[in-house]
């Protein structure tokens, strides 16, 4: 029986748009590898470098003379607006209890704090029984780590959880584990339109597997 509903964040409850932040990133005249930047990006949602560290990097290999807040808007330009679903995750809430599980970084929170406002984002994250962000867990998705610690704070079994993720990998090793997973795209999808039948299909399933 499905007992806990974990959610990503980036593409789930808010749009993310990397090609916006690759193109803000060239007009910034940013001329880091794009290895290097994936390596840099990892270090700063793990929290290995400081808000300061990590647009120092990026300025500093700028063919132009840049202030940080090029990149500083570059960086943020990935992100949409955050959708308002407080409504249905307090419904969820009376059933399930909730997780917001992301890779993100501390930038990309203020900024989305910002834009949304306190009430919005409070109203939001209240709903959730836990936020486990990768910048404040030393660890990201598809770390198993990262799973092990959420299930372990969360007191769930993995066979207890839906996790909902935009992204293949970050659900293939939560599956390895015994996680049931749905891939969704908030950009392609209606999270409250198509959840619950997913939530009805899971618990039917694991109904008849355990003969009841």
């Amino acid at each position: 029986m499905i007992t806990q509903i974990w959610f990503d964040f980036g593409n789930v409850f808010i749009p993310v748009h990397p090609h916006l932040t690759q193109e803000a990133l060239g007009q910034c005249g940013v001329q880091m590898k794009p290895e290097q930047f994936e390596v840099l990006a990892q270090e700063f949602e793990r929290g290995e470098i400081s808000t300061k560290e990590f647009f120092q990097a990026l300025t500093a290999s700028c063919k132009f003379l840049q202030s940080s807040r090029c990149t500083t808007r570059a960086w943020n330009a990935l992100l949409g607006e955050l959708n308002d679903h407080t409504l249905f995750l307090k419904k969820l809430a009376e059933d399930y209890s909730l997780a917001l599980v992301s890779n993100t970084n501390v930038a990309h929170i203020d900024h989305i704090k910002q834009e949304s406002g306190p009430f919005l984002w409070n109203t939001f994250t209240e709903k959730f029984d836990a936020l486990f962000l990768s910048y404040e867990m030393g660890c990201r998705k598809p770390n198993t780590e990262y799973y092990d610690r959420v299930l372990e704070a969360m007191g769930a079994l993995p066979e207890e959880v839906l996790f909902i993720d935009d992204t293949q990998a970050n659900l293939d090793t939560a599956a390895e584990m015994g996680m049931h997973t749905w891939l969704f795209n908030t950009q392609d999808g209606d999270l409250e339109r198509e959840l619950p039948a997913v939530l009805t299909k899971l618990n039917e399933r694991t109904a008849s597997s355990a003969g009841m």
